[in-house]
C-alpha cells in the first residue's frame, strides 16, 4: 500500500507551509547539486524507500539548516521508516514556534502516537481539529495516517478524518495490510444519515444536543464471485451514542485486527461498486 505524503493533496499540487516559503519556493532556490539531492529524495519517497529518502533530506538539511519544508518531508520519511524519535525532535520545536502550523502539528500527533505518548497525541489531534474549525487547516483534510501498528505479520494503519468521508460518513478508517502490502481488511467508524432517525427516537435528549449515532464496521475482502466481481463481507461490531474517542477507536480497531472482537451481524458476498 502506498502512503501519500501529508504535504501533497491529490489534484491540488503541493501545499505551502504556514511560513512564507512554499515547496515551489524551496525548489527554486536550490543549487543544481541540491536539486539533484531533492529529486533523489522525492524519488525514494515515492518508491516507499523512506530510509533512503530520510538520508537525502538530512543531507539537504545539513546545507539548509532550519528549513521548515525540508524538516517536514524528513519527519514524514522518518515516521514512515519507523523513526519516531527523529520526528519528535524535529517537529516539537516547529509546532511550539507556530501554533497555526497544522502540518507540523498533524505530523507531531502521529509521532507522539507511534512513540506511545497518548497525552501528546491527543493534545495535538485536538489542536489540529481546532485549526480545521478555524479554517487554518485545509478543508477536505481526510484520512491522513495518525498511527501505524504491527498486528502479527500484518500492519494496521489508522486514518482519522477532520471531515466525514463518503455516503456512510466515515470518521475513522483502519486499513489492515499484509506483508506484501495488500489491504485485505478495512475497519470504520461511521455515522450514516440513515441511522440518525432511529437514534433520535431512542436517544431524544442526546439528539437534541447534536449528538449522532456511530457504528463500528469492518469490510473483509472475500474474493471474486461467479461473475468475476470483487466481493466483501461486511461486519457490524458495535454502536455508539456520540463519537468515540481516538483511544476507544484505536482499541476497537486493534481488537478486530487481532481477531478478538465478535460482530453482532454480518453480510457476505457483497459486490464492491
Amino acid at each position: 500500500m502506498r502512503l501519500a505524503s501529508l504535504l501533497v493533496v491529490a489534484g491540488a499540487g503541493l501545499w505551502a507551509g504556514p511560513a512564507t516559503e512554499s515547496v515551489q519556493d524551496l525548489v527554486a532556490r536550490l543549487t543544481p547539486e541540491q536539486k539533484v539531492l531533492w529529486d533523489q529524495g522525492m524519488k525514494a519517497f515515492s518508491a516507499q524507500q523512506y530510509a533512503d529518502a530520510l538520508k537525502t533530506y538530512e543531507q539537504l538539511l545539513g546545507q539548509l539548516p532550519g528549513d521548515a519544508i525540508l524538516a517536514k518531508f524528513a519527519s514524514e520519511a522518518a515516521l514512515n521508516s519507523g523513526d519516531s524519535a527523529f520526528a519528535l525532535t524535529t517537529l516539537k520545536p516547529m509546532a511550539a514556534a507556530d501554533a497555526n502550523d497544522w502540518q507540523s502539528i498533524s505530523l507531531l500527533a502521529r509521532a507522539c502516537a507511534e512513540a506511545g505518548d497518548a497525552a501528546c497525541r491527543d493534545a495535538n489531534l485536538a489542536h489540529l481539529i481546532e485549526l480545521h474549525q478555524k479554517g487554518v487547516a485545509p478543508a477536505g483534510m481526510r484520512q491522513f495516517v495518525l498511527e501505524r501498528v504491527k498486528v502479527g505479520e500484518n500492519t494496521l494503519f489508522i486514518l482519522p478524518s477532520l471531515e466525514p468521508v463518503g455516503v456512510y460518513k466515515i470518521y475513522d478508517l483502519g486499513r489492515v495490510v499484509d506483508a506484501s502490502g495488500k489491504i485485505f481488511l478495512r475497519i470504520t467508524i461511521e455515522s450514516s444519515d440513515g441511522d440518525q432517525p432511529l437514534f433520535a427516537q431512542e436517544h431524544p435528549k442526546e439528539a437534541e444536543r447534536g449528538m449522532h449515532a456511530f457504528t463500528l464496521d469492518a469490510y473483509r475482502e472475500s474474493g471474486l464471485n461467479s461473475n468475476g466481481q470483487r466481493t466483501q463481507t461486511h461486519f457490524t461490531y458495535q454502536f455508539y451514542v456520540g463519537q468515540p474517542s481516538y483511544e476507544d477507536v484505536r482499541k476497537a480497531f486493534l481488537d478486530i485486527a487481532n481477531g478478538k472482537a465478535k460482530p453482532v451481524s454480518s453480510r457476505t458476498g457483497l459486490v464492491v461498486q
